[in-house]
Order: C-alpha cells, then structure tokens, then sequence
C-alpha cells in the first residue's frame, strides 16, 4: 500500500518537474557571436556606431572602451543587447572600435542597443540610411580642385573656400560606405557615386 501512495506521488510530480524544465529551457536562448577589435585586426571599413543585417548574421559596431575586459550580448525578446563588462575597474583614456557579429539572427523586426562599462544603454542604430552629406557646387575644373571638408568630413568643397561646420557625427556623413566621392562633376565640385 505504501508503494502505491509512493507511486502516485510520484506520479503526480513527476510531469510538473517535467514541465518546469521544459519552460526553463525553451525561455533561455543560446546566442552564437564573436567579438572582434581593439587590436590591430581590422573591424570595419568606417569609424561609427552602427549595424548592418545579412542573410541571418547581425553585425554591430561598437565604440567601446580599451581595458574592458569583455563584451557580452544577450537576448530578450526582439532586443539584442551588447553589454560592456570592467570587472578590475581599469578604465582607459582611450576607445576603441569593436565588431560584433551575432549568427543565425531569425527575426527581422530587432532593436540592438548598447551599455557601456558605466551602465549607460543607448540604442544602437541601423547603417542603412542614407548619404547625407551635402555640396557647395564651387567651379572646378578637375578632381584636384575639390575637397571633403567640414569636421566630419561632410562638405564636398572648393579646395580654395573656407568651410565651418558644427562638429558633430552622424552616420550618414560617412561618404566611404556610401561609395560616395568628393569630385569635380560638370564643373561643379559635388558628391557623386564613387
């Protein structure tokens, strides 16, 4: 009789035990990334924040600083989330670009953000707008006669004229990743596809 009580205990347990398992499991995602950058190893083509989404792999670049000593990326619902770690509370006076390429992506609708070795989260944004730079269409006659001015690189100008620009960076001014060059079209110094 014992053995029979004993047994529908266990009975009765058992599929919870099963279940709770069961739950745990499916709610925990294993990602598969590397890391990549604060070294000599080239990390992108551009200095910016940003990622870009292909076939399934999502890349991330981060700006990050040199003696943190790892990046971790988590999950949770749609939000990818690259966390920096400083566990010596070595901080450096220097960053450093850093890539971050996390495989088999199955959504397509993710936001991606970042949180320094402060706590400070921002959202990382998307490499896909577009160029925004501008021109000041100046006389030309060659290639030579142009230049990429501004402090970010922006303004496609006379090599002759003076060009003030407030200095802030968007990801949008980043002619190389565009295939944009600053050049001597029609006579006129302009943007144009590269």
């Amino acid at each position: 009789m014992k053995r029979y009580i004993l047994l529908l205990i266990l009975a009765a347990i058992l599929p919870l035990c099963l279940q709770s398992g069961e739950q745990n499991a499916g709610s925990v995602e294993k990602l598969n990334y590397t890391i990549k950058g604060c070294g000599a190893e080239k990390v992108a083509e551009y200095g910016v924040e940003g990622y870009e989404f292909v076939g399934s792999n999502l890349t991330v670049h981060i700006m990050r600083n040199c003696c943190s000593d790892e990046i971790l990326v988590e999950k949770s619902e749609n939000e990818y989330r690259i966390v920096e770690k400083d566990n010596d509370g070595e901080i450096c006076k220097c960053n450093c670009m850093s890539t971050v390429e996390i495989y088999d992506v199955r959504e397509k609708d993710f936001k991606v953000t970042f949180t320094d070795f402060n706590g400070e989260t921002k959202e990382i944004k998307s490499l896909e707008e577009e160029f925004c730079g501008w021109s000041t269409y100046a006389e030309c006659k060659s290639d030579a006669d142009c230049k990429a001015a501004g402090c970010s690189g922006q303004v496609c100008a006379g090599v002759g004229e003076q060009i003030v620009t407030t200095c802030e960076w968007r990801e949008c001014f980043d002619a190389a990743k565009y295939g944009m060059r600053c050049g001597c079209i029609n006579n006129q110094c302009q943007w144009a596809q590269s």
